[in-house]
């Protein structure tokens, strides 16, 4: 491929798209930082604790009332740099095809989703604060593992569907390459589907879903109607690697790790802030933004672990996809067209991979690729 090699400059639109994302994540990273600050230091959080207090009711009941202001009140404040970033700007550069009722319609189906998990977990981690105090972050740690495979395994029955139409994949030739591929590896999936990006967005994608016997696999319909087939076939054998070396199962290993230092070094001085914001020991709700404030602050911090690790995962699933198609040239078409499609930045400097990549650079893909094909074709 060296006579004829692939340009990786990143194109404007793509550069300001993604220098507006970077911003955008900062700001999003600070504001949250500022509200549950403001919100523990002015006194509001203890303030709505004692006025909920005074409806009566229970210890859960209390969480619960507690939880639907503070993330009502969240919710309102932040939904203004929500909808320029998930409606404004993407339309601006020629992303999304949404209406603005069929975002809104997304947005509170994601928040109203995101909401009952939270509730969960709130209230399970506050059960354990209570009746556990020395162990508590062991308890949670555990208990997040354990939420986090359900959604895994539910999540092409019950969680795809609130956002797209899946829809079975037509018979024909493409059908019958991707039966053949994985037939060749010995997987039974329950099902190929399309979903329908196009209704919402012209970017591309594929993934495997679910755990076990509940695995489907989804193909954007964007990606079947535009690009060729050895390309699907390279994306999905991407997919395929993952799904072969299990690593759902180890980013759900390290995400647990991650978990359980978090939590346990949020206890170590948790109980040393309590009585300094006045509250009714460890398992008063008005600490909830205490905990968040902590659980936040070490995610970033351990972020560059998570997405080395991710980032490994990927590389050895293009190695996969490339060995098992035996289609590198098909493999840096399709990484082309989906970064151009997608509007992504091919090189990113070094601490924007770091920070924020959990895929490696396309350009890095993409040589990687160009050099097996050389090496093929001299």
């Amino acid at each position: 491929m060296s006579s004829e090699t692939v340009s990786l400059k990143t194109s404007a639109s793509a550069q300001k798209y993604q220098a507006i994302k970077n911003r955008l994540f900062l700001f999003n990273l600070c504001l949250e930082f500022g509200f549950l600050i403001i919100f523990i230091v002015s006194g509001a959080s203890l303030f709505l604790r004692v006025r909920l207090a005074e409806l009566g009711g229970s210890f859960f009941s209390l969480n619960a009332l507690y939880l639907v202001c503070f993330c009502s009140i969240a919710f309102f404040l932040s939904l203004p740099l929500e909808f320029y970033e998930g409606f404004i700007l993407e339309h601006r550069f020629g992303l999304s095809r949404e209406s603005g009722l069929a975002w809104l319609k997304d947005v509170l189906k994601k928040s109203y989703f995101s909401f009952l998990i939270f509730l969960v977990m709130v209230e399970a981690v506050y059960y354990f604060l209570l009746h556990f105090p020395e162990t508590w972050w062991l308890c949670a740690a555990f208990f997040w593992f354990f939420i986090t495979v359900v959604l895994t395994k539910i999540s092409p029955q019950w969680i795809l569907p609130l956002f797209f139409h899946p829809t079975p994949l037509s018979e024909g030739f493409l059908k019958e390459r991707i039966e053949m591929f994985l037939s060749r590896y010995s997987i039974s999936c329950k099902k190929v589907s399309v979903l329908d990006f196009s209704k919402k967005t012209v970017k591309a994608n594929a993934l495997v879903a679910g755990l076990g016997a509940s695995k489907e696999i989804f193909l954007s319909d964007t990606l079947v109607e535009e690009f060729s087939p050895d390309e699907i076939e390279v994306v999905l054998a991407h997919e395929i690697g993952h799904y072969i070396h299990r690593d759902s199962f180890k980013l759900i290993g390290v995400n647990l790790v991650t978990t359980v230092i978090s939590y346990f070094i949020t206890s170590i001085f948790f109980n040393r802030l309590v009585s300094f914001f006045g509250l009714n020991g460890i398992s008063d709700v008005a600490g909830l933004p205490l905990l968040l404030i902590s659980f936040i602050f070490l995610s970033m911090i351990l972020l560059p672990l998570q997405n080395g690790m991710a980032r490994a995962l990927e590389h050895r699933a293009d190695v996969f996809s490339v060995c098992a198609t035996g289609n590198p040239k098909a493999f840096v078409s399709a990484m082309m067209r989906l970064g151009e499609k997608n509007l992504s930045e091919f090189s990113p400097s070094k601490i924007k991979e770091i920070f924020l990549y959990d895929h490696p650079p396309l350009s890095k893909r993409i040589e990687w690729a160009e050099g097996l094909y050389d090496a093929k074709n001299p």
